[in-house]
Formats: C-alpha cells, sequence, structure tokens
C-alpha cells in the first residue's frame, strides 16, 4: 500500500457543478465550493484513516475500510459512506437515499486527484 499520509492544497476542481446540481445542492453553497480552496490532510492510524479539510470550515471524516459509517458530506447532506483501498487508490460509495456519488481519490507522489461520478439509480424502497 502506498502511503499517502500528508497534507495536500486544493488546486482545481472540474465539473463540481455539475456535480453539485446532480446531488441537489443550492446556489449559494455551489458558489462559496467553487472559490473555495481547501489544505486536505490525510491520516492512517492502524487500522483507522481520517480525512481532515480545513479553509472557510473544517471537515473531519473518521472510518475504517469496508464499513459502511453515517457521516455528514462537505455539503450537509447526512449519508452513508463505505471506503474501500486499492494501491493508490482510496475509493468512497456515498449514499444518499436519492442516489449513490463514487468519489475516487488517487494519489501519485505529492499529488492528489479526487474524481466524483453521480450514479444515480433512484432508490424506490
Amino acid at each position: 500500500m502506498a502511503n499517502w499520509s500528508g497534507k495536500y492544497k486544493h488546486i482545481k476542481s472540474e465539473n463540481l457543478d455539475d456535480y453539485m446540481k446532480e446531488v441537489g445542492i443550492d446556489f449559494a453553497t455551489r458558489t462559496a465550493a467553487k472559490a473555495w480552496s481547501p489544505n486536505v490532510e490525510y491520516k492512517i492510524e492502524g487500522d483507522t484513516y481520517h480525512i481532515i479539510t480545513s479553509g472557510l470550515k473544517e471537515h473531519k471524516i473518521t472510518f475504517k475500510l469496508g464499513a459502511e459509517q453515517e457521516e455528514k458530506a462537505m455539503d450537509g447532506r447526512t449519508v452513508k459512506s463505505t471506503y474501500t483501498l486499492e494501491g493508490n487508490t482510496l475509493t468512497q460509495i456515498e449514499k444518499d437515499g436519492k442516489g449513490e456519488t463514487k468519489i475516487v481519490r488517487e494519489f501519485n507522489g505529492d499529488e492528489l486527484t479526487v474524481v466524483r461520478i453521480a450514479l444515480f439509480a433512484l432508490f424506490l424502497d
């Protein structure tokens, strides 16, 4: 497993507004998110992982691989997430009752690429 613990500076987002529209984020939140350039810290402590985002607001996520957990998304939605790790790629499947989002974080040296893919298969339950 690659060691990707460390701090990363957000440089740019591609298609973020389209993604946020798809998951129902309001205009004001989308506008603020597009202008935000957060610092993100990733930590590994044994089998526990932490993602700490800071800047205009702080957001912390603590998780164990393979275990579904309830958490607050950056936009305030309550979601259920499951994280998996394969090589240098951390994948999060986020469910919010309307559908699923796949968030892929790929670590390459001192660079981090994050891709969000809305997988809206509307839940009928």
